[in-house]
C-alpha cells in the first residue's frame, strides 16, 4: 500500500476512534464479502459501523487517540464496530450477531475509556437502552408524586363526601 494512501486510512481511522467513546473489537474467520456485505448493512441501519482493519494501522491509530488498552485485542482479522448513541445498543448487536454466526468472534472493547473484557460486553448488552433507562427513572421519580396525588384526591372525594352528607342532613333538619 503506498504511503500515501496509508497516511489518509491512518487520518481516517484517528478521526473515527477519537469522534466516538466506545469501540468493540471483533475476531472473523471464514466470512464472505457478501456476508461481511449483509452485516455492515445490518448494523448501518442501527448507526453502527463496522469495519475490517489491518491491525498495524488501527494499532496506530488508537495510539495517536490515547486508547492503547484496546491494542492487545488487535490479533489476527479483526474489525472494529463503533458509532451509535448508545455503547448498550451496540454491545447488544455485537453479542447478537456473534451467537448468531460463530465466524464472528468478541474479543473486547473499550466503552467510555474503560476496556472491557467479553464477559463484560455480554453483561452490558443484557442491559436496557438508554431511552428504556431515561423511562424507568422518570417512572420511579414520578411514582411517589403519583401515589401522594392520589391519596390527596381521595381525602378531597372523602371530604367533599362528608361535607355532601352534612348538607344534606341540614337540608332535612330544616326542611
Amino acid at each position: 500500500m503506498p504511503n500515501e494512501l496509508k497516511e489518509l486510512i491512518l487520518k481516517e481511522m484517528v478521526s473515527r476512534y477519537n469522534d466516538t467513546s466506545s469501540c468493540l473489537v471483533v475476531g472473523y474467520r471464514g466470512v464472505t464479502a457478501l456476508q461481511f456485505n449483509q452485516l455492515r448493512n445490518e448494523l448501518w441501519q442501527k448507526k453502527i459501523f463496522m469495519e475490517v482493519v489491518k491491525n498495524s494501522l488501527a494499532a496506530i491509530a488508537f495510539k495517536e487517540t490515547g486508547r492503547t488498552e484496546v491494542i492487545g485485542l488487535l490479533d489476527g482479522p479483526s474489525a472494529i464496530i463503533t458509532g451509535g448513541d448508545d455503547p448498550v445498543v451496540m454491545a447488544k448487536e455485537a453479542v447478537k450477531l456473534s451467537e448468531e454466526m460463530p465466524f464472528l468472534a468478541l474479543r473486547g472493547g473499550i466503552v467510555d475509556g474503560e476496556l472491557l473484557s467479553i464477559d463484560s460486553i455480554k453483561n452490558l448488552a443484557k442491559l436496557p437502552s438508554l431511552p428504556v433507562l431515561r423511562t424507568q427513572i422518570v417512572t420511579s421519580i414520578n411514582a411517589p408524586v403519583v401515589g401522594v396525588a392520589s391519596a390527596f384526591n381521595s381525602i378531597l372525594r372523602s371530604l367533599a363526601t362528608v361535607f355532601q352528607e352534612v348538607k344534606t342532613q341540614k337540608e332535612k333538619s330544616n326542611g
